[in-house]
This record gives C-alpha cells, sequence and structure tokens, in this order.
C-alpha cells in the first residue's frame, strides 16, 4: 500500500540525509541514505534511543516496512513520528440502573415579611414579642425558639421543651 511497493522504484536522490525522528524517548537525529528502508530506520532508531517502536508516521501517513525513504519523497532534515501500540483497551463500564428515584432534597421557603411573626405593635406603640427567647447560654435573647404543635425548639442550640397540654 506504499507509493514505493514497485522494485524499479529509483530515490531521487542517493546522497545522505539528515532525518529526525520524534517518539516516546524524545527526538532523535538519524544520518541514513535515500535508499535505506523504513524498516532499516525503524531498527536504526531502536539502537539509537533504547525505544522498539511499531509505526513511522510522515504528513500524517503511516510508513510500510519496505519502502524506502528516497520513494516515499521524504527529503533532507525531515521530522519522522515514531509510535508504540498501546495495549489494553478493557471493556467499557456497563451503566449502572438505578431502582429508585432520586430523593428530592428540602429547599427553604423564603417567606416575605417573616420579622412580624415575631412582633406585635399594640395602639400606643408598645412592641411585645409573640415567640420565646432561647434561654440557652450560647443564644441568649434575640433568638427565638420555634413553635410547634407539641415543643418549642432552639434551631441553634436544639435545645427543645415539649408543651404538656392540661386535658391530658
Amino acid at each position: 500500500s506504499s507509493p514505493c511497493a514497485a522494485p524499479d522504484c529509483t530515490p531521487a536522490w542517493e546522497s545522505a540525509m539528515q532525518l529526525f525522528v520524534r517518539g516516546p524517548g524524545g527526538s532523535v537525529p538519524l544520518t541514513v541514505d535515500a535508499g535505506t528502508t523504513v524498516g532499516a530506520l525503524k531498527s536504526q532508531f531502536a539502537l539509537a534511543s533504547g525505544v522498539e517502536v511499531d509505526t513511522l508516521t510522515y504528513a500524517g501517513a503511516v510508513l510500510a516496512d519496505e519502502a524506502s525513504l528516497g520513494c516515499l519523497a521524504i527529503g533532507d532534515e525531515a521530522t519522522l513520528w515514531a509510535s508504540q501500540s498501546l495495549l489494553g483497551g478493557g471493556k467499557k463500564r456497563k451503566k449502572k440502573t438505578y431502582t429508585k428515584p432520586k430523593k428530592i432534597k428540602h429547599k427553604k421557603k423564603k417567606v416575605k415579611l417573616s420579622v412580624l411573626k415575631f412582633y406585635k405593635v399594640d395602639g400606643s406603640d408598645k412592641v411585645t414579642r409573640l415567640r420565646k427567647d432561647c434561654p440557652h447560654e450560647i443564644c441568649g435573647p434575640g433568638v427565638f425558639m420555634a413553635m410547634h404543635f407539641n415543643r418549642y425548639y432552639c434551631g441553634k442550640c436544639h435545645l427543645t421543651y415539649l408543651i404538656k397540654k392540661d386535658g391530658k
């Protein structure tokens, strides 16, 4: 599949040329003549860099081992790319199927003018607190306790007072 598979192909020049082969071990300069095959160039690169390579590419095309450099029109001071074959390619993980739907997280509701629940202003401009203050030393005055149907609860220090019904 190379353009120089025919045995009667003669390279355009027979003089020595310098090529740069860039591979996993770095870039290595090699001096070869135009009649050198790609396979011989691979082995020369392996001796110079200590790294065995599987393919050489030039201008985006993979070079065949039996083709000569002159027939491939590779000029002086050209850069060839050396690459190794990769191992592995393990199986793709199967996508996990969930049996229950995702739990919907609680979103805090923003209530407009919620401060009006905590205070009451009577006719003589006297302000009274409607909620109980937390007596704990961490909280102190200014931290109100939440009023539930059977208890008072402080959200800051988690103090809880149960409300006892008189009828029961």
